[in-house]
């Protein structure tokens, strides 16, 4: 199985460990490069193509200090060969309205965070599935 890099749009500290613990947990190879808010992501996600690449998986939580996780979708979409790049929007809200306008965007999944430690580790399933499962079309199965 090859390392996975990810992308972790995310500006709460705690929910970035509970994201490494389901990643640990699911036992998936994994490199995480994590953006704290609206500008880093953005400033991050505009290098791609030339001091960075794509991800292999995005997880964006769409309420940002600074912006909004919905925007630096679109700005993701846009960037050469990330235009397939699995998403999984990570995020408190349960509001049908974002997940309409998240899903707008071909997300994988829509992970509605959860208070409960086993639940949150469920994440980790979700990730698999949408890096190994469904690969990219330009990149070979693992």
């Amino acid at each position: 199985m090859k390392t996975l890099r990810v992308l972790l749009v995310e500006d709460n500290p705690g929910d970035v460990e509970l994201v490494r613990e389901a990643l640990t947990a699911r036992k998936l190879p994994y490199i995480m490069e994590v953006a704290q808010d609206f500008e880093a992501a953005r400033d991050l996600i505009r290098s791609i193509g030339t001091a960075a690449k794509c991800p292999d998986i995005l997880l964006i939580d769409i309420n940002l200090p600074k912006g909004s996780g919905l925007e630096l979708l679109r700005l993701l979409r846009s960037q050469v060969g990330c235009e397939t790049v699995p998403v999984i929007v990570v995020s408190s809200s349960n509001s049908p309205q974002d997940r309409v306008r998240a899903a707008q965007f071909g997300i994988a999944h829509y992970f509605r965070k959860p208070s409960d430690l086993e639940e949150f580790l469920k994440l980790g399933s979700l990730v698999e599935s949408a890096a190994f499962q469904n690969p990219r079309p330009s990149e070979p199965r693992p």
